[in-house]
């Protein structure tokens, strides 16, 4: 029996639609999640979103854009995240360094520190992924010169920076 059951499962797994947001994965946008947060508190949503892999997957995936929404849906979650929770949530920011680094520069001290968001954001990466993703960085902290966060944007570009080269 339990071999049917797998075989069961197996092709579901296999089915036309794996891959594809079903409704356990549709997430709601970035202000929906917000007034959610407002509602009925972080911890709350959190919790409900961690409880889905899915759904916080995706989430993830939208902080690691650096759309200023879904930076702040980041940084409202962190504070009541677990560990795990809280490096997903770390890499995702760090992600979306490349794109919005101003943003995320925002965000020290304000529910992530420095050393949070300002790594190598990988864990096993592929060969060239740190690297490329280690260049682009840079570049955007670079982009920051000049500015009234050029230090802590040097101080970032530190913590970017790929140790052993």
């Amino acid at each position: 029996m339990k071999f049917v059951a797998g075989l069961l499962a197996a092709g579901l797994l296999m089915s036309p639609t794996s891959g594809h947001a079903d409704a356990s994965t549709e997430v709601p946008d970035a202000a929906a999640l917000l007034s959610q947060i407002d509602a009925s508190g972080p911890k709350v949503v959190f919790h409900r979103l961690w409880a889905n892999e899915g759904q916080f997957e995706v989430i993830c995936n939208r902080i690691e854009t650096g759309d200023p929404s879904w930076l702040e849906v980041a940084r409202r979650l962190r504070p009541v995240s677990d560990a795990a929770a809280s490096l997903s949530l770390n890499y995702s920011v760090a992600r979306a360094l490349p794109a919005a680094p101003a943003l995320v520069l925002g965000l020290v001290g304000r529910g992530f520190s420095i050393h949070d968001i300002c790594t190598s954001p990988f864990i096993e990466p592929d060969p060239g992924v740190a690297e490329r993703y280690e260049a682009r960085a840079l570049n955007a902290l670079e982009s920051l010169s000049g500015s009234r966060i050029s230090a802590l944007a040097a101080q970032c570009a530190e913590g970017v920076r790929l140790t052993g080269r």
